[in-house]
C-alpha cells in the first residue's frame, strides 16, 4: 500500500476546514493598512456630509451600530437609516470636520479617538463647537471596516484642549 504525500493530506484538511465554514478566515491586515483605511473613511465621511450626500456618508455605520451623545437617546443604525428617507433640510448646515488624534487597532477592532469641529453656517452668531469623541471600528464580514459604536461630547465654551 501506499503512502499519501503529507502534503496533500494537509492541504486537503485545510481545504475541507475553509469549506464546512463555508468562508476561508481571512488574514488580519497591518495595523498600518487599518489605520489607513479608517482614516481614509473618515475623510469621505467628511466630505459626504459637508456636501450634503446623506446616502454615502451613511455607508460608514455598521448595522449594529450605537452612538451616544449628551441629551438624546442611543442612536442606532435603523435611525440613520430612516433619515435617508426623510426629505433634507433646506435651511444651511453646519460643517465638520475630523482631526484623527489616535487609531488602536487589535484584529478586527478598532479604537479611534478624534476631535470634530462643527462650525455653523455662514452669518449665524453661533461658534464653533469642538467635540471630542470615539469610536469603535469593526471589520465587517464582507471585509469592510464600519464604524459600531461611537460616544461624543461637546467641550463646554470657553475650554480648550
Amino acid at each position: 500500500m501506499r503512502m499519501k504525500p503529507m502534503g496533500f493530506v494537509l492541504a486537503l484538511a485545510a481545504g475541507a476546514a475553509a469549506f464546512g465554514s463555508g468562508m476561508p478566515e481571512r488574514p488580519a491586515d497591518s495595523p498600518r493598512t487599518v489605520e489607513s483605511t479608517i482614516r481614509s473613511k473618515l475623510a469621505a465621511w467628511e466630505a459626504a456630509y459637508n456636501s450634503g450626500d446623506r446616502k454615502k456618508a451613511f455607508e460608514i455605520w455598521a448595522p449594529d451600530l450605537v452612538g451616544w451623545y449628551p441629551g438624546v437617546p442611543d442612536i442606532t443604525w435603523e435611525q440613520e437609516k430612516a433619515a435617508l428617507d426623510r426629505p433634507a433640510s433646506a435651511a444651511p448646515r453646519s460643517r465638520l470636520h475630523v482631526q484623527v488624534v489616535e487609531v488602536i487597532v487589535s484584529g478586527d477592532l478598532a479604537v479611534v479617538r478624534d476631535i470634530w469641529t462643527e462650525t455653523p453656517p455662514e452669518g449665524s452668531p453661533a461658534r464653533a463647537t469642538r467635540i471630542p469623541s470615539f469610536e469603535v471600528w469593526r471589520r465587517q464580514a464582507d471585509g469592510e471596516w464600519k464604524i459600531a459604536r461611537w460616544i461624543s461630547a461637546p467641550q463646554p465654551a470657553g475650554k480648550s484642549e
